[in-house]
């Protein structure tokens, strides 16, 4: 079974005040199809979870699936050298679990375990740098389950730090109405410098990862680890595509893809991918920083992921729009680096990392200068 196009349904809330933009197709899952007011329900009211669930009992029937409440699953010999204490994550096809590693002096460590994640050991067990997550050991049981073990480094993300910016900004300096009406002064927010050194560190773990021949693939705020000494740390390379070995990509999330990897991941299309979509994705984590959404978000789970990708394109084409609403609380020169690294040609983009690098050098040395 091919890796899923994972869909970012964190803004179904969004697009439903939105308005009704989009036709409504069946769940792009394995399964029994859904009705119209299933559907409507599960957009609404927050269980797309539970079908995830089911999806999840589907592909994995020996490890159940755990809610939020529920005790931990007994891993009684499958995970004899570690003791779980809770379950920290889970994805389409992976759970990330934090637990006590009993034969290393019990230090902690989050063990992720999954059905599809088979080459993120192999890219990431070379790939040496202080801005990727590092991996102590990986093991595959007799079912084709790859466990793969990290240190713990705290569970905070730049998707967390950016949400609770939002709030704090809502809650404390009045800032009212939907994402795209909100207005906040980025070169006076203390929160900026910081913001600048993360997106810095993200690129350089690019940059290394791009020199092993690696594409990350997925780049997005929730795959970007703030450790607790405050630094970022790249995460999730189990989409990678691998040149050294030619493993193709094979999936990512719709509303970070660049439109060439739409074109060969979701409609199949014969076009080859190199590091300006880790670019594009790196714009469209940037825009999302800074514009507080995404620029051309997916439709979600309910429409195929086909008619999804068709028309995300279009909106990526028609970039030219989103910048010229005025947002003066974007210092000119950051919106210059994001919309440069959205350029729908790949050729209009940063041809490398290093390139973008500088840009973001110059913007870090006029805040400390």
């Amino acid at each position: 079974m091919g890796q899923a196009m994972e869909t970012a349904h964190t803004g179904f809330p969004e697009q439903i005040r939105r308005g009704s933009e989009y036709p409504t197709k069946q769940l792009d899952f394995p399964g029994q199809s859904r009705g119209h007011s299933d559907l409507h329900e599960l957009l609404t009211f927050g269980r797309i979870e539970d079908r995830i669930d089911e999806f999840l009992q589907e592909l994995f029937p020996n490890y159940p699936t755990l809610k939020e409440d529920a005790p931990l699953p007994d891993f009684s010999g499958y995970f004899d050298q570690f003791e779980l204490l809770e379950q920290i994550g889970q994805g389409a096809f992976s759970r990330v679990f934090k637990a006590i590693d009993k034969k290393l002096g019990n230090r902690l460590v989050v063990l992720k375990t999954g059905k599809l994640i088979e080459q993120e050991p192999s890219i990431v067990g070379r790939l040496n740098h202080k801005h990727i997550m590092p991996v102590y050991s990986s093991w595959q049981d007799e079912l084709g389950m790859t466990t793969i073990c990290m240190p713990y480094l705290g569970r905070y993300t730049l998707h967390d730090k950016v949400t609770d910016l939002k709030q704090r900004i809502r809650e404390n300096e009045g800032y009212g109405g939907s994402n795209t009406e909100s207005f906040i002064c980025w070169k006076r927010h203390p929160d900026y410098p910081n913001l600048i050194t993360i997106l810095q560190e993200i690129c350089q773990a690019l940059d290394y990862a791009h020199h092993q021949e690696v594409l990350h693939l997925d780049i997005k705020p929730s795959n970007v680890l703030i450790g607790f000494c405050g630094h970022a740390l790249l995460l999730d390379f189990n989409l990678a595509g691998d040149f050294l070995i030619h493993k193709s990509p094979t999936g990512g999330t719709l509303s970070y893809m660049s439109p060439e990897h739409l074109q060969r991941c979701v409609l199949h299309e014969s076009i080859n991918l190199d590091v300006r979509s880790d670019i594009y994705s790196f714009g469209v984590l940037m825009f999302e920083m800074f514009f507080g959404y995404r620029p051309f978000d997916s439709a979600g789970p309910p429409m195929r992921s086909r008619f999804q990708a068709q028309i995300m394109l279009g909106r990526q084409q028609r970039l030219n729009n989103l910048f010229r609403l005025k947002k003066p609380g974007v210092p000119r020169k950051l919106n210059r680096v994001i919309q440069r690294c959205l350029q729908f040609d790949p050729s209009d983009r940063y041809y490398t990392v290093k390139e973008l690098m500088k840009d973001l050098s110059r913007l870090d040395r006029r805040l400390r200068g």
